[in-house]
């Protein structure tokens, strides 16, 4: 083998594992969301308990009917599955206290006829609509709001926005972050 098939090998390999990581922490938060078991999921799924359980585990990556399988159970769109934002975690960032908190408090713009991927927060959201109509999109159900509506979403829930109207909507978004050292 050359050295340069050996850098080629890595850098695939690396690249897979990524994959089959990203693939079993979308399928955990998706399948936790749907407030399924991985047994659960397996049955619905026609698949085996062990089977959900290494894909999640990054273990390794569902064929392409394995992984319809299982987001028809669930149910999400293949496009979906890989479309929705991962929470983000800063392992570098330090707290000299036991315990501090920190609001993330902001507006979002929502412009005509937009409509955001899914997104999965690892903190609890809450809000008000301030301008237009939206809709309010879970794994379970949909919410229409108007000006003047709050909403909450818990940690971990796959949601998304969608503003149908031919006028920008803008959504007031709040959540909490504790860190703990």
């Amino acid at each position: 083998m050359t050295v340069h098939s050996e850098i080629n090998e890595s850098v695939s390999t690396s690249a897979f594992d990524v994959a089959f990581g990203e693939v079993g922490i979308r399928l955990k938060l998706l399948r936790e969301a749907c407030g399924y078991s991985q047994r659960e999921l397996a049955k619905r799924a026609g698949l085996t308990n062990s089977s959900i359980s290494i894909i999640e585990q990054g273990q390794v990556s569902p064929s392409v009917q394995s992984l319809g399988r299982i987001l028809a159970a669930l149910p999400i769109s293949l496009t979906d599955f890989f479309a929705f934002s991962l929470p983000s975690v800063n392992p570098a960032q330090k707290i000299s206290h036991a315990s501090a908190h920190q609001l993330d408090a902001r507006i979002q713009e929502l412009s005509a006829e937009q409509v955001t991927p899914f997104h999965v927060m690892s903190v609890d959201v809450s809000g008000v609509l301030i301008q237009g109509e939206i809709l309010l999109i879970t794994l379970e159900a949909e919410h229409r709001l108007k000006a003047g509506d709050n909403f909450y979403i818990p940690a971990h829930q796959c949601y998304r926005l969608a503003n149908f109207s031919v006028h920008p909507a803008r959504l007031f978004l709040c959540s909490l972050f504790a860190h703990k050292a």
